[in-house]
């Protein structure tokens, strides 16, 4: 059994998991073919409606303030590639925060760190060049607009699809399992590139430095 009732969501102790019914709220905690009950079973399509009411939310406030931002940042030129990775955080955390919150709740342990982390390597690779973009005076609007429209909707359509998936007890998908390990062995590679350009830098600066001293 849970750990709550799915009903009252009060607290199961250990002896009392193993019952039929809730020893607080006397409902069931089987379903009709016998198995446990999970709060995600009662709440799905609640929850269901309250993200898509919130999605919608998010881009009829968030389009005009990404917008209003791009044209900022396009002042700023080369500095908005610095700003980007900042924006790529706050637009995460909100997502995160506001959107998904409920629908994670449901989630199991793994299907949710699966989201979690599809989300945050996905902001990253296509968060920071999008946002970044929007160093190009007037030009670079369009794509710092369609880069939080797509985030946002991209996960927001996946934690949805995810949740369906965990209230029929459907495994991951392979291609979820493929594409995040596609995406963890492509960071790692290049974290490594960068910090072996980094050290590369480092080497011939000291090396300049060491020559002109030498001179």
């Amino acid at each position: 059994m849970g750990k709550v009732c799915p009903w009252c969501l009060e607290p199961l102790r250990p002896s009392e998991r193993k019952a039929v019914r809730c020893p607080r709220c006397d409902r069931p905690l089987l379903d009709e073919a016998g198995r446990e009950l999970r709060p995600l079973d009662l709440r799905d399509e609640q929850v269901v409606e309250r993200q898509q009411d919130r999605f919608l939310q998010m881009l009829m406030i968030g389009v005009p303030a990404v917008l209003v931002l791009a044209i900022g940042l396009s002042t700023l030129h080369v500095g908005a590639v610095a700003v980007a990775p900042l924006v790529v955080v706050v637009h995460l955390v909100v997502v995160r925060v506001w959107l998904v919150r409920d629908a994670r709740r449901l989630l199991g342990a793994t299907r949710r760190t699966f989201v979690r982390w599809l989300s945050r390597l996905g902001f990253l690779w296509l968060g920071i060049p999008g946002y970044g973009l929007a160093a190009a005076p007037l030009v670079g609007v369009v794509p710092a607009v369609a880069t939080f429209t797509g985030l946002t909707a991209a996960v927001h359509a996946y934690s949805s699809w995810s949740l369906g998936r965990e209230r029929q007890r459907e495994p991951l998908a392979g291609w979820e399992k493929a594409l995040l390990w596609g995406l963890v062995v492509v960071t790692v590679l290049a974290l490594v590139v960068i910090a072996a350009l980094l050290a590369l830098v480092g080497w011939s600066a000291t090396a300049v430095i060491d020559w002109v001293r030498s001179r």
